[in-house]
């Protein structure tokens, strides 16, 4: 029993060591596997295009080889700093090794040449930009000797990055101790590289902290939309407010038209009642001269000088009547030419209007677009990084889960016979127990059996808890870079949707903009519409005012030319009245002096035939010796024949003047009928010029007619159809006369009342121009 005891006794420290021995082999075992892991993770890719560029790879294969294997890939966001992770990972290593017991001599054997696996792996996960990458390689490319402790892995390194430090790198790198030279020389260098990689580990959460700032553009947008809509609205007031004034004014003179109009009208209706009453009086006093009634002759006649005394009166007031209606009418035009300047003016700032609206619209869209392209260009690059540092960290979170699965199944592994063996054990605990209830006399050898048992219990006990420290601080820090991770993870998340949120805003902002353009377009477009309309009424109303003015024109003109040639006929028939006078003066005269040479013609007859009487009545006295007597006869003889001479002299002279008289009584014959000629042709002349204006009057009252009825004013347009059909009446008198023909004359067909080009809109202007055949293009 003894000898069974102690061959058990034997078998069970034979099984001990080789456990211990196993165990050791085993822990040795977890290291290679996880430094496989690694390698099997972090295997290097050829070129650039890898994802995984940028990871020092090392093995524990590598503690065996000459010369080590060392691969490096870059990619975009690395550390600055990754050249110092070989002296950290050499010092880690050496705790690590030292630790692991029997396995610490192989381990430091192999020391210089690669760096071991420690616990702080995945501990300096860092980016960097291009710049810190630049940054690194100069500080690098530096003559400073290496440390002792730099193995050609960082040579390689350093090389790798130099021929890649213009791409974005992503990778795992730890940080390293520089020697107290390097530091202090590189001091700046390393400042400079860690704000850089703080501006790059900041710069998504950066740009998602700082969104575009929608509500000032919405405050400005809708600011800027206040403003231009309140400048169009200001626009409008202010074409209202001109528009308004030239209508009260046109209005107004229109007032003061239709008053002087009823005022001329008035004066001419009196002028005729005077001129029929004057032309009645006429008559009388023709009946009265007539009928020898000169003392009814006298009263009519002096009646018939005070009625032209009237009617020269009423004339000056028609004529004054008329010059204020040429006054008004001036005005009215001056108003028209108000309101088309108002119109033009309102045409022009609406032109402005729309050339700024438009420029602003333009300007708007261009920082719209600018600013969304600005926008649109940080939202990519910071899409781009974050979508970078994503896969990085989608990279990482895969390769820490793999480690982490791997060191609990290492772990697991491990103990996995420790544990058997322990079960074992307690089996075997149960069992010497119970042959110790059935043993009493081995109670002694069991019982130390027992306690021999318990101590490699609790030796085994120990190596678990050994080996699970040896992993412990690895896993607690996969588990922080694991929590870490899922924490930039959900920041990514945000990060992402932060982004998302600003790409909405800054389309909505585009949207807007685009929208207000779109509102500037429109009111550019109403604006210049409005503006094409004041200019088509502008052109328009200036073409139908001219045509009235020239219409106008026509009838002054006409007028000018009666009254002128009026004026001409007064003058001939004064002369007439005058020749006339002349006339019966000569004749008077010549009367006179036929008279006076008949009475010299009787005288010398006498005289004639009593010489011979007294001759014979000489002869006789003488014969009778009467000589007192005859001296008497012969002295009266004497006497007549003085006297027959001075009678052939006067008739001489009577003779002569007569004969001049006929020949200015003939010549103011010739005269007389000459003027009266003139008269005759200058009556026609001014029946001619008072024929056409007639036509005018009644042409313009019927359009005013027209106009009155469009603007709802009924007894105007009774007035003005009565005065059209008394001018009408007039011309047809004047007609028969004369021989008149209205095609003789350049009559308008169509005449357009000032009141409607006034008061009228575009499309009825239209109308208008187009019913009086004026092209609206004038």
């Amino acid at each position: 029993m003894h000898k069974r005891r102690g061959e058990g006794v034997q078998a069970l420290a034979s099984a001990v060591n080789c456990e211990e021995k196993t165990g050791l082999r085993k822990r040795k075992g977890i290291l290679n596997s996880f430094g496989e892991v690694v390698a099997m993770m972090m295997e290097e890719e050829d070129g650039m295009d890898s994802l995984f560029e940028g990871m020092v790879l090392f093995t524990p294969h590598q503690f065996t080889d000459e010369q080590p294997h060392q691969q490096l890939v870059e990619d975009p966001l690395k550390h600055p700093e990754e050249s110092q992770s070989d002296d950290t990972v050499n010092n880690n290593s050496n705790n690590t090794l030292a630790e692991a017991g029997a396995g610490a001599e192989e381990a430091s054997h192999h020391q210089q040449l690669s760096e071991p696996l420690d616990e702080n792996l995945f501990s300096s996960l860092q980016t960097l930009t291009q710049s810190q990458s630049q940054s690194q390689s100069q500080s690098q490319s530096d003559p400073i000797s290496p440390s002792p402790t730099t193995d050609p892995t960082t040579q390689i390194s350093s090389a790798s990055r130099k021929k890649r430090r213009a791409s974005f790198r992503i990778g795992y790198a730890r940080d390293r101790t520089y020697p107290p030279d390097l530091n202090n020389h590189n001091d700046d260098d390393g400042h400079d590289a860690d704000k850089n990689e703080d501006d790059a580990s900041q710069s998504p959460s950066s740009i998602v902290a700082n969104p575009i700032d929608t509500s000032l553009s919405d405050s400005q947008f809708k600011n800027k939309k206040d403003e231009t809509l309140s400048q169009f609205d200001h626009l409008k007031s202010q074409i209202s407010e001109k528009l308004d004034a030239a209508r009260l004014l046109i209005a107004s003179v229109s007032s003061a038209r239709k008053d002087s109009i009823s005022r001329r009208r008035k004066a001419a209706e009196d002028l005729n009642l005077a001129s029929a009453n004057h032309a009645h009086l006429e008559q009388q006093l023709e009946v009265a001269c007539e009928a020898e009634d000169f003392e009814t002759a006298e009263r009519i006649s002096d009646s018939l000088a005070s009625a032209e005394k009237e009617k020269q009166t009423l004339l000056l007031a028609l004529k004054d009547a008329e010059a204020h209606c040429d006054t008004i009418d001036s005005q009215m035009y001056h108003a028209l030419d108000s309101q088309i300047a108002a119109e033009q003016e309102c045409a022009s700032l609406l032109q402005h209007f729309a050339k700024d609206a438009e420029n602003n619209a333009d300007l708007v869209l261009k920082n719209a677009q600018i600013l969304s392209s600005k926008e649109i260009d940080e939202w990519f690059s910071s899409s781009q990084v974050l979508e970078a540092k994503k896969i990085e960290l989608d990279i990482e979170s895969h390769f820490i889960n793999d480690a982490r699965s791997r060191v609990s199944d290492s772990i697991q592994h491990s103990v996995e016979d420790d544990k058997n063996e322990k079960e074992i054990l307690c089996k075997k605990k149960d069992v010497l127990a119970k042959e110790l209830d059935h043993l009493l006399d081995l109670v002694k050898q069991k019982e130390m059996e027992i306690d021999e048992n318990d101590t490699r219990i609790k030796a085994v006990d120990e190596r678990i808890a050994a080996v699970v420290s040896d992993f412990k601080e690895i896993q607690s820090s996969i588990n922080a870079k694991f929590d870490d991770l899922q924490s930039r993870l959900s920041q990514m998340h945000l990060q992402s949707e932060a982004l998302s949120t600003k790409r909405k805003e800054i389309d909505r902002f585009l949207t807007e903009e685009e929208e207000r353009g779109a509102k500037l377009r429109e009111l550019v477009r109403v604006s210049e519409d409005e503006a094409k309309v004041y200019q088509e009424v502008v052109v328009l109303r200036k073409g139908l005012k001219s045509s009235i003015l020239k219409s106008r024109e026509e009838k002054l003109r006409l007028a000018k030319t009666e009254e002128e040639l009026t004026l001409d006929v007064q003058v001939l028939q004064q002369e007439v009245s005058a020749a006339r006078g002349s006339l019966q003066e000569l004749s008077s005269t010549k009367s006179s002096i036929q008279q006076n040479i008949s009475s010299l013609k009787q005288r010398s007859l006498f005289i004639d035939k009593r010489v011979p009487e007294l001759e014979a009545e000489k002869k006789v006295a003488a014969a009778a010796r009467n000589f007192k007597e005859a001296a008497r006869i012969a002295a009266e003889a004497k006497s007549l024949g003085v006297e027959k001479d001075s009678l052939e002299i006067g008739l001489q002279k009577a003779t002569s003047e007569l004969k001049k008289l006929e020949e200015d009584i003939k010549d103011t014959v010739d005269r007389l009928q000459t003027t009266e000629g003139l008269i005759l042709s200058k009556e026609k002349e001014v029946a001619m010029a008072r024929f056409q204006r007639l036509l005018l009057i009644s042409g313009a009252a019927t359009a005013e007619r027209y106009a009155a009825l469009e603007l709802g004013d009924a007894n105007e347009a009774n007035l003005l159809l009565a005065e059209a059909e008394a001018a009408n009446d007039e011309a047809k008198k004047l007609q028969p006369t004369y021989n008149f023909k209205e095609e003789e004359f350049l009559i308008p067909k169509q005449f357009i009342p000032v009141e409607l080009v006034s008061n009228l809109g575009r499309e009825q202007l239209a109308e208008l121009a187009a019913s009086a055949h004026f092209p609206a293009s004038q």
